[in-house]
């Protein structure tokens, strides 16, 4: 058997021919690109003589290996720009520190540094704010003065998120964007509680204050750019201050006091108003009535007389008689009455009225 390769009299029947044409060929690509960076970089990557064939080989060889070094390299280089962007953030790109997009959850891509560079913002975490806290350096910003010139000591929360469509607003148009918040939220307290009474914020007035707040609160911060979202202020305590909380108690009473005895007078008069109304009732009622028998009494009395007048036109002795006659009965119905005989010269009387109170009395005693 011949020691000699069989295949090399048959390169069209050996298999390994086409796989040498193509490895030359990768050799070629990897040594013209370890040339241009030679080129670029003025760098020798080979320490042999290339006047030799051994040289050759050698000088071959270390470019596939520096090829394939600076290839993986730059996969290596380039596939860093992946990133995953979960679903509680987005992610804000900048190119060479100018912002060109914001991207939401998912796998993204990044030209890798120097080029790009993604920054993660969490949108869904709610952040708090304190103000007016009982920590002594917070206690001055809880002084406030209300609209009725009392000092109250104020204190509330401010609950607050990013937007998530407006990442990018957040991040670049303030540097301290919780320390922006907290400044705006307390100057809008300080205005809205500015305009009402202490009483009002701390009592009834204590919802409708949270509300104007969170809404000027929120018009600021659309105003400035700040990508924030104002979700919710709480006011957790409005009290006077510790120094007067005495004189305020005082204060409180005396206005508890006032207000009952405001009370008792606005129901006493409104109990006499009451009987007042009643009273002219009751007399407008009675007037009424005596007007109404009064007109009826004289209706009475204009018939009765036109009835006499009647009768008197056709009999007017007789009528004339008869008026004078119960005119007289009239007058003398309750006199005592003497009667006199003209023909009887001595003083003498019948004491007519006497003797009939004594049949009065007489019968009435029969009866009993």
């Amino acid at each position: 058997m011949s020691s000699k390769n069989p295949w090399e009299t048959q390169d069209d029947l050996n298999p390994w021919g086409k796989k040498k044409k193509q490895t030359d060929e990768t050799d070629n690509i990897f040594s013209d690109f370890i040339d241009e960076i030679e080129k670029i970089f003025g760098i020798k990557m080979n320490n042999h003589n290339n006047d030799s064939n051994d040289g050759k080989k050698n000088d071959k060889t270390n470019k596939k290996v520096w090829g394939l070094i600076l290839g993986i390299g730059a996969v290596l280089y380039l596939s860093s720009g992946f990133y995953q962007v979960q679903y509680d953030e987005r992610g804000v790109v900048l190119r060479f520190g100018k912002w060109v997009r914001t991207v939401g959850p998912g796998l993204q891509y990044v030209l890798p540094y120097p080029f790009e560079e993604a920054i993660l913002q969490k949108v869904t975490a709610v952040k708090q704010i304190d103000i007016g806290s009982f920590f002594k350096s917070q206690q001055e910003e809880s002084l406030m003065l209300t609209g009725d010139s009392n000092l109250a000591n104020i204190s509330f929360s401010v609950l607050w998120k990013v937007r998530e469509n407006a990442v990018e607003d957040y991040l670049f148009n303030a540097k301290t964007p919780e320390i922006t918040v907290r400044a705006v939220a307390e100057s809008v307290m300080r205005e809205i509680v500015g305009q009402q009474l202490f009483s009002y914020v701390q009592t009834e007035g204590r919802g409708e204050v949270q509300k104007k707040v969170k809404e000027n609160l929120q018009a600021l911060m659309d105003e400035y750019k700040m990508g924030v979202d104002i979700l919710r202020v709480e006011l957790q305590r409005v009290e006077p201050p510790q120094s007067v909380v005495d004189a305020f108690r005082d204060v409180e009473r005396a206005q508890a006091e006032q207000q009952s005895e405001k009370n008792k007078a606005e129901a006493y008069d409104r109990d006499t108003r009451a009987r007042t109304r009643g009273l002219v009732a009751e007399k407008i009622n009675s007037g009424e009535s005596m007007k109404r028998s009064i007109i009826e009494t004289a209706k009475g009395a204009v018939a009765r007389f036109l009835s006499t007048y009647s009768q008197y036109k056709l009999s007017p002795e007789i009528v004339s008689k008869r008026l004078y006659i119960d005119t007289m009965k009239d007058i003398y119905k309750d006199i005592d009455k003497i009667i006199i005989d003209e023909n009887i010269k001595a003083a003498s009387y019948l004491p007519l009225t006497d003797i009939l109170k004594k049949k009065l009395q007489n019968s009435q005693e029969v009866n009993s």
